[in-house]
């Protein structure tokens, strides 16, 4: 297993090869298939990508790279998995928790100088049978349901309060959980009756009522701050949860407090 990111060697290694960038950095992958087929992706954290061994790897506009990419070969897996291995999509872009433990896993061993080669020989074998697994001819089994604790959705509580006024994906929260996002849009269901976009769309209107209520901001700045990417936006999503629009609500603070 070869171990890199921004090097000259990126487009030379042979077999599949894993991109699981870090951090803020955009890997581009672009190449054609077996058909002659072009293809462009770009993957940047939480997301990971399967790429053939010929296809152009560079990071875009990024000084400073950081991140994992994986030469994995079919020769470190049984023969089961090595016929599996040709079913494994060759461009492939998803958002994959255990991937992502694994990466930092990797960079932990990596900056306590323990990654020897027997230790990369474990984790190709590992990571290798999970491609397999979850991306090959056994995609198709179904993934068990995982419940999901008071203690991740305390994580995720947090997490959404944190970046409210970001855009955020199932996919995110899921990976905050070291869950797939179908199995995680589940159990989130199951735990709070709620599916995890209404849930951020709830909060943010709780936030914006609590803006609305204690400051003075233009509705555009509150719109803004809550994470709605238009102030039309807001009084539609508003008006929908509250039965008012933001406007109507404000003044209807300020007049019981007067």
């Amino acid at each position: 297993m070869n171990v890199a990111f921004a090097d000259g060697g990126l487009n030379s290694m042979q077999g599949l090869r894993l991109v699981i960038p870090t951090g803020s950095t955009v890997a581009r992958a672009a190449g054609c298939d077996d058909l002659g087929m072009g293809h462009v992706i770009l993957i940047s954290a939480p997301f990971v990508a399967v790429i053939p061994a010929g296809a152009q790897l560079a990071t875009a506009a990024d000084n400073d790279p950081t991140g994992w990419v994986i030469a994995l070969k079919p020769g470190v897996l049984g023969q089961v998995s090595q016929e599996a291995f040709d079913a494994v999509p060759k461009w492939s872009r998803s958002c994959d928790p255990f991937l992502r433990e694994a990466a930092d896993t990797l960079a932990a061993l990596h900056h306590a100088d323990l990654i020897d080669a027997a230790c990369t020989d474990a984790f190709a074998d590992v990571i290798s049978m999970h491609i397999v697994l979850r991306y090959g001819h056994c995609a198709g089994v179904i993934e068990p349901d995982m419940p999901v604790t008071r203690q991740m959705l305390t994580r995720i509580q947090a997490f959404v309060h944190e970046h409210i006024a970001e855009p955020i994906l199932v996919e995110q929260l899921a990976v905050l959980v070291h869950m797939s996002a179908s199995n995680f849009a589940r159990g989130f269901k199951t735990a709070t009756g709620n599916p995890p976009h209404r849930y951020v769309t709830l909060e943010r209107v709780k936030f914006a009522r609590t803006m609305l209520c204690e400051e003075t901001f233009p509705l555009v700045d509150v719109a803004a701050r809550a994470g709605f990417q238009t102030q039309q936006h807001f009084t539609e999503v508003f008006h929908r949860y509250t039965g008012v629009t933001p406007r109507a609500f404000r003044l209807a603070h300020r007049n019981v407090g007067s």
